[in-house]
């Protein structure tokens, strides 16, 4: 978690009060802070991940004023637009925002907060600059609009943060301390990012370094930041938190429109709307309060909170980015009503320990499965659509993807398992055959009629290679599982693309699909580099539990 230091003194003057190291060593751990040591009138702490608006006293203070009751309720910002900003950066790093904070009184104090808000963003919703980077600058010295362009890295030349010798966008990437710390991220890129002003003077390469005229000094009154990114949510939100906490500083907020190669985007302050039943306090922390003292308790948090039919209206901030559920706002309910408040009960357990019924019927069926003469794999949930899709020559379909994935074997979740089984074969041709191998696990499937869009199905799949291997292999298989769970079933005539035409079915229950056999095609065995022929079933674990009795489960 990032460890993050504030002055004793710059706390009391935001906040207006006159606290004590002891009284910030007993309230920030209310705050979910851990406090490290307190040394010099300085106060060292270590803030949860998901607290950002926490890295720096600014929004320290925000927080306490709310917790001790000095203010109350959503904070709100004076904003205006201040103009428009030209995005023309690298497609690979595509997103640009800006923003404007007027009016400051900046010290070296409040200057050091800052630069300590910045990098513990850098580090931790940046990924290291890798997603998100974040620029400030003395306003004053610019002139607007201001360009995102892409530039050729040995054309361009300007004097980097804490040099004084010019030098070409490589030779910053080479020799520059910043550029030898994050040069990677342009590696092997003909074109680099580069902001520059309407004159076409250079405010920084990033996500390295900006130029040493833009610094921001005590004598800075206006500062623009600059947001450049891969993702334009994340670039939403750690700008939001960047410029809300800025303008704790006693600032007004500029909002600059971008005009994009996808329209317009701007930095937005709107407070979020969300809803919460104040029922969900007690069933969650045991708290029996009423809809009015809920409100009270969001309203110490910083939020604006109203009972409307029962419920309440919430507006959360737009720097609170960690609250994505009620459940959290249940947590700051319970952080403003106090959690050492909190009487520990005993809570007789609501039913004895047993394992998950489809966890047993999945271990028989993998019993079965194996006195069949199969070897059991283990494959990873998480795949990529090429083996999914590409190899099996499969139309893609609805799939969860992961967002900026690194390794590229591991980009979306699986939504059938046969893919991965011959993915095994192929890295088993060295090995004896007939190979005969399963798997019964879990495939993650778009629904957008749950709660979290998805939905988990547990399947098991089946696949035999050998050079006489026909359907009638599988279809035995098939035939044995359903006689010994004491079901019948039909196969219908259908097509698959992964499997040769009249040689695939799908299998049914009383009507209900429950799986497929077939025969894999041969356009997909060469896509898998497999030089014998492939037969494999896929059947719903999950579907199969549901059409059996509760008697049968139980023999």
């Amino acid at each position: 978690m990032p460890v993050c230091t504030a002055a004793l003194f710059d706390v009391n003057r935001l906040t207006g009060l006159d606290l004590s190291a002891s009284d910030l060593e007993e309230l920030l751990p209310r705050l979910k802070c851990e406090v490290e040591g307190v040394e010099g009138g300085y106060v060292t702490y270590e803030a949860t991940h998901d607290r950002p608006d926490l890295f720096s006293a600014e929004g320290l203070s925000r927080a306490l004023k709310g917790l001790l009751g000095v203010e109350e309720g959503l904070r709100r910002f004076s904003v205006r637009r201040v103009g428009g900003a030209l995005n023309e950066g690298p497609a690979y790093r595509p997103y640009v925002l800006f923003a404007t904070v007027h009016g400051l009184r900046l010290d070296d104090e409040a200057i050091r907060q800052m630069m300590q808000l910045q990098e513990k963003l850098h580090a931790t919703y940046g990924r290291g600059r890798r997603r998100v980077s974040i620029g400030v600058y003395d306003l004053s010295r610019i002139k607007l609009p201001v360009r995102y362009v892409e530039a050729d890295p040995d054309a361009v030349r300007f004097v980097p943060l804490d040099s004084s010798e010019e030098m070409t966008l490589r030779e910053i990437v080479r020799r520059h301390p910043k550029g030898r710390e994050y040069g990677h991220l342009l590696e092997g890129k003909e074109k680099f990012p580069l902001l520059v002003d309407a004159e076409g003077e250079v405010l920084s390469l990033p996500p390295i370094v900006n130029s040493e005229g833009t610094r921001v000094t005590e004598r800075t009154t206006d500062v623009l930041v600059d947001v450049t990114a891969t993702d334009l949510r994340s670039a939403q939100e750690v700008l939001a938190v960047m410029v809300t906490s800025i303008a704790e500083r006693g600032g007004e907020i500029g909002v600059v429109e971008v005009q994009s190669r996808d329209g317009v985007q701007a930095l937005s302050l709107e407070p979020r709307v969300m809803t919460l039943d104040p029922s969900l306090v007690e069933r969650i922390a045991g708290l029996s309060l009423e809809a009015r003292e809920v409100a009270q308790h969001l309203r110490r948090m910083r939020f604006d909170a109203e009972v409307e039919g029962g419920v309440l209206r919430v507006l959360v901030p737009p720097y609170r980015i960690d609250v994505l559920h009620p459940i959290d706002l249940v947590e700051d309910v319970v952080i403003a009503y106090g959690i050492e408040r909190l009487v520990p009960q005993f809570m007789p357990p609501q039913h004895s320990g047993a394992e998950d019924p489809l966890e047993v019927f999945s271990r028989r069926l993998r019993e079965l499965v194996v006195g069949f003469g199969f070897q059991e794999v283990n494959n990873y949930l998480l795949t990529s659509e090429e083996v999914l899709y590409e190899l099996m020559n499969a139309p893609a379909q609805p799939t969860v993807r992961v967002a900026n994935p690194k390794p590229p074997q591991f980009t979306c979740l699986r939504t059938w398992i046969t893919p991965q089984l011959l993915q095994v074969l192929a890295r088993s041709k060295h090995a004896d055959y007939p190979q005969r191998i399963f798997e019964c696990g879990d495939v993650v499937l778009v629904d957008e009629s749950s709660e979290n869009m998805t939905r988990e199905e547990r399947r098991l799949a089946l696949a035999v290679s050998d050079t006489r291997a026909s359907l009638t292999d599988i279809l035995a298989v098939v035939s044995e599982l359903m006689r010994l769970m004491g079901l019948s079933y039909s196969l219908r005539r259908g097509e698959h693309p992964s499997f040769i035409r009249g040689r695939y079915a799908v299998v049914e229950v009383g009507g209900v699909s429950i799986g497929f056999v077939g025969e894999v095609h041969p356009a997909v065995l060469a896509n898998w580099g497999l030089e014998k022929p492939v037969v494999a079933a896929e059947l719903s674990v999950t579907a199969i539990y549901g059409l059996l009795s509760p008697r049968s489960l139980e023999t």
